[in-house]
């Protein structure tokens, strides 16, 4: 099983590319770049925080 360090260290890498992403789209579509900030960042406390989650319980049931 990977370790807590690991999926720790992934999932914050991963959520800080999502976010960046997240944030140039909302940018994009409604041309305010404080809605694009705003909108990555709640979705990155939550998204973060699920993934986390998720890849626990994944390699638990991979373990298995």
């Amino acid at each position: 099983m990977v370790s807590y360090k690991e999926t720790l260290l992934k999932t914050i890498i991963w959520r800080t590319i999502a976010t960046i992403i997240t944030v140039l789209t909302g940018w994009v579509v409604t041309g305010n770049y404080k809605f694009g900030l705003a909108i990555g960042g709640i979705e990155v406390i939550i998204k973060m925080v699920s993934y986390f989650i998720f890849e626990r319980f994944w390699g638990k049931v991979l373990k298995k």
